[in-house]
């Protein structure tokens, strides 16, 4: 027995090492999956020139920025987060790289890292990087394009590597959400730097994609690595349209032999006798960047029928159920209650107003909030009744128009009985005091009685003894002048600094131009114009662009901006809003042009897109 408990005994024992070692290797996997590196997008430069700092995290999309903390001699500033995707071997990872502008104040050689983040119980440490700062700026390194291989320009890549857009309908409403998905196929060769699809959308609400889905497919006589983007959009006027194409671009992974193999020729990696621990022992991979770009569809948007249109329809497409609840339902008058509309189902619900409460006296009505969630969108109203003569909370009417059976549908619900008492109301105010027993004095007393008039107000106190050059006033007095002069000393200073640096002043100016103009587009989309609109749109665009990189205001022309902008460096998806703009207001200005509040509202979010764009690049 005893032999029997022993090794009993020692079966746990080792059972129970063997999960706690596996436990903590199955945590330390998951913490090492994810790989924290540092780099600066160059080693050298000048004071006053700024460089990119990138954090960047591979094997995850959803880590946060981290904090870094300040460094003597270098401002830095967080820019933003940059996604990307990469398909290596048939396995799909991602990454996140939080970029930081580093402007550097002095001459030094500085040593960031390793930094160090913890997130969720894990830690995570990075390489270091160094940065050297010198006096005068650095003279451009000229860097050959580089060359892709003769292999690369015989191989057909429309087989192995395309992309392809469906549309979820032929035809839609106004306002009426259409599926879009765009899937990537990738046949045995290996991608990095996948960015998210873009594509034309003109006449259509913008679109944001969803996180893809990874999975394989059998297309044609191949399997491939499926990358799926799916979204939603919905037209905002009736017409015929073209969507798309879908872009996508990335890099793909060649392989650059080594002198140990010259022979070999599989520069994607895709030969089945290769062995990978070797490959990736002598061999390196090299990024070739392309442009993938797949075919368009048609779609058909057609206007809201007008016949059966209820009076306060506003708009919502889809198909909805409507929930209308009170608490509490006794109260007093001036208590508050809590209403609450919910609308679900399946929709836009971007057009998704708050139902209209019919004929509602005797409260007084908040602004609602609204919360908008996946398949649901709600609005709580608080109301307080005014007297105790409300019996009920009016009904609520939310108007529809339903795409599957093409009618307008009403749901109706309430009225929601409530029960309102009056509020307390306070006592008339009494002088309460002590019963005197003794006898009230007769009439001859009072009269013979000294009058003794009661002060009204106290007069002006004043401490004995108080100086009065330690009053406030005084102190204040002394020390207006010295704060006067500093303002003024700070302002003359700041004024000398902008005279001296012309581009700083005119990247101020323009700002403010802009920041101007917007404010004045936004007032004007409350009465819509679209001809007066964009020709606002216009002139902000060009007094923008003149003052910020001081030319000729009024001779801004879509071609002029264009160059303006590409000898600056400035993405191409930035340069093509900006064409984009001009060309919408010329069509505004000079032709016949319809433009409903929708189209409005997306052109001047596309300007403010542009401005905030080129104001955080500081060209």
């Amino acid at each position: 027995m005893m032999s029997r408990y022993a090794a009993m005994k020692h079966t746990i024992k080792v059972f129970t090492i063997a999960y706690l070692v596996t436990s903590w290797a199955v945590v330390s996997a998951d913490a090492a999956d994810v790989k924290f590196e540092a780099a600066f997008d160059r080693s050298r430069a000048a004071i006053g020139e700024t460089v990119q700092l990138g954090l960047s995290f591979y094997g995850t999309q959803s880590m946060p920025a981290p904090d870094i903390s300040n460094v003597s001699g270098l401002e830095i500033r967080y820019l933003g987060p940059s996604t990307m995707m990469t398909v290596i071997n048939g396995r799909v990872s991602s990454s996140v790289t939080h970029m930081y502008s580093v402007l550097p104040l002095k001459i030094a050689k500085f040593q960031l890292g390793p930094f160090s983040f913890k997130y969720k119980g894990n830690t995570y440490t990075s390489n270091m990087v160094f940065l050297e700062v010198v006096e005068e700026k650095a003279a451009p390194v000229r860097v050959a394009a580089p060359v892709e291989s003769d292999t690369i320009e015989k191989l057909n890549l429309e087989d192995r590597i395309f992309l392809v857009l469906k549309v979820g309908k032929s035809a839609a409403y106004v306002n009426e959400l259409v599926p879009v998905t765009i899937k990537l196929y990738v046949n045995r060769m290996n991608a990095s730097d996948i960015q998210l699809p873009t594509f034309d959308q003109e006449g259509f609400s913008k679109i944001e994609f969803k996180e893809p889905k990874q999975y394989r497919e059998e297309y044609g006589q191949a399997i491939y690595d499926v990358l799926e983007f799916k979204t939603q959009m919905f037209g905002t006027r009736p017409g015929n349209y073209r969507v798309g194409p879908a872009r996508i671009k990335c890099n793909l992974m060649a392989i650059k032999q080594t002198p140990r193999d010259p022979m070999r020729n599989d520069i994607f990696g895709d030969d089945p006798r290769r062995d990978s621990f070797f490959d990736d022992f002598f061999t390196r991979y090299e990024k070739h960047p392309i442009e993938l770009k797949s075919q368009d569809a048609q779609l058909i948007i057609s206007p809201l029928p007008a016949e059966n249109r209820p009076q306060d329809f506003t708009g919502a497409v889809g198909d909805y159920q409507f929930i209308y609840k009170a608490s509490p339902t006794k109260v007093k008058a001036g208590d508050p209650i809590s209403l609450n509309m919910e609308i679900n189902g399946s929709g836009n619900f971007n057009t998704v107003l708050m139902p209209k409460i019919e004929n509602i006296t005797g409260f007084k009505i908040y602004e609602p909030q609204v919360r908008t969630g996946e398949n649901t969108k709600s609005f709580k109203v608080v109301l307080i009744p005014e007297n105790d003569r409300v019996k009920d909370i009016p009904k609520a009417v939310f108007n529809y128009f339903d795409p599957n059976e093409k009618v307008y549908r009403s749901i109706s619900q309430g009225p929601i009985a409530i029960q309102v008492e009056k509020g307390s109301e306070e006592a008339p105010a009494q002088i309460v005091g002590p019963i005197s027993s003794v006898q009230a004095p007769q009439k001859e007393d009072i009269l013979a009685r000294d009058i003794i008039y009661i002060k009204e107000a106290p007069g002006r106190w004043r401490k004995i003894g108080r100086n009065f050059y330690k009053s406030k006033p005084f102190i204040f007095a002394i020390a207006l002048p010295l704060l006067v002069l500093l303002f003024l000393y700070l302002v003359q200073e700041r004024r000398d600094r902008l005279r001296r640096d012309t581009i700083r002043a005119s990247r101020i100016n323009a700002f403010r131009s802009a920041r101007k103009g917007l404010r004045g587009l936004k007032r004007a989309l409350k009465k819509p114009e679209p001809k007066a609109f964009y020709e606002t749109i216009f002139k902000n665009l060009q007094d923008y662009l003149g003052i910020r990189f001081c030319m000729p205001t009024h001779g801004i022309t879509a071609d002029v901006a264009e160059r303006a902008l590409t000898s600056r460096d400035v993405d191409a998806g930035m340069l093509k809003k900006v064409k984009d703009l001009f060309e919408v207001c010329d069509r505004a200005r000079f032709a016949f042009f319809q433009a409903d509040n929708f189209k409005m509202q997306d052109d001047l979010k596309e300007l403010e897109e542009v401005i905030n764009y080129l104001e955080r690049k500081k060209l």
